[in-house]
């Protein structure tokens, strides 16, 4: 029996509620060429597992780790074959019959390490519609070690693995490395800075949104902060984030109405303060940074 060309990679929690149309999408590729399926659950009790094994997904668990988004994934994908890796979030839902064929076709350019497709924000709230149109626009580009540096914001995003490829052999050299969050950009400057190259391809779209709690979003952006910190990549923050406020209030308000401005204006204050608290964990006793953030920490 041949290998599969493509191993599918999905960290589970809890996730019934959002599983079927992706597990759906990934039948269907299954069906239409060689494709692995495996997902790395974090102890489920909803009724993922009984999905998981319905739809012939190849479960593992944690290994007696905590959730880490490195080394969930690192650890699932020591378990696969795949010439090429394709991770993905247990709430993104790809669009259409050929998305799998579009994020691949790079990959198999030896220069090219990695590829991410478009998220659509379907059922995000404005604030989160409106960063992921920014960072998933419509026209595809090509991200080179010229990118490591400009200043990294909102629409510079290098590498998404909530829905994106890698070469595994790019991956067995430069695993994610095992930060706290933002994982993702960390490997993308890894491989960028070894001269590889990572598309963004506009036609492989998923409908991918989060509708946050003004907590949720502190503490997210706490570990964001955190991580970009350690990587260098929160120069120019206040000047950007501010530019990016004043478009997003100018989108929101124009098309949700004022309120929906008003309430934006809180977010993103919310949003930045954990950014700015992340960006100072190093100051922080342990056990602060845990209540503030998260992702586990030691």
């Amino acid at each position: 029996m041949s290998e599969p060309a493509v191993s599918a990679l999905i960290p589970t929690l809890n996730g019934a509620a959002t599983l079927g149309p992706l597990l759906e999408a990934l039948q269907h590729q299954r069906e239409t060429g060689l494709l692995d399926i495996l997902a790395i659950d974090s102890g489920s009790t909803d009724g993922t597992l009984s999905m998981l094994e319905a739809a012939r997904v190849r479960v593992i668990d944690l290994g007696g780790r905590p959730f880490g988004h490195a080394s969930a994934r690192n650890r699932a994908a020591s378990f696969t074959r795949g010439e090429f890796l394709l991770f993905m979030t247990q709430d993104v839902e790809p669009i259409g019959d050929h998305w799998l064929d579009s994020l691949i076709a790079p990959l198999r350019d030896s220069r090219v390490a990695g590829t991410f497709g478009r998220q659509l924000p379907r059922g995000a709230s404005p604030e989160e519609a409106f960063l992921v149109r920014t960072n998933y626009p419509p026209q595809d580009r090509v991200v080179t070690r010229d990118a490591l540096g400009r200043p990294f914001g909102p629409g510079a995003t290098f590498f998404s693995n909530a829905f994106g490829a890698l070469r595994r052999d790019v991956w067995q050299r430069f695993p994610f490395p095992e930060i706290v969050m933002s994982e993702d950009q960390a490997w993308a400057r890894e491989v960028l800075a070894a001269g590889y190259q990572i598309h963004y391809v506009a036609e492989a779209a998923a409908y991918h949104g989060h509708r946050l709690s003004l907590g949720r979003a502190f503490r997210r952006n706490f570990d964001s902060g955190s991580a970009l910190q350690t990587l260098g990549l929160t120069g120019g923050a206040w000047s950007l984030g501010f530019q990016h406020l004043l478009r997003e209030l100018t989108w929101i308000s124009g098309t949700f109405g004022s309120p929906a401005a008003a309430h934006a204006l809180l977010y993103e204050t919310v949003r930045m303060a954990g950014f700015q608290a992340g960006r100072m964990e190093r100051l922080m006793p342990r056990g602060l940074a845990r209540r503030l953030g998260e992702a586990p920490r030691p």
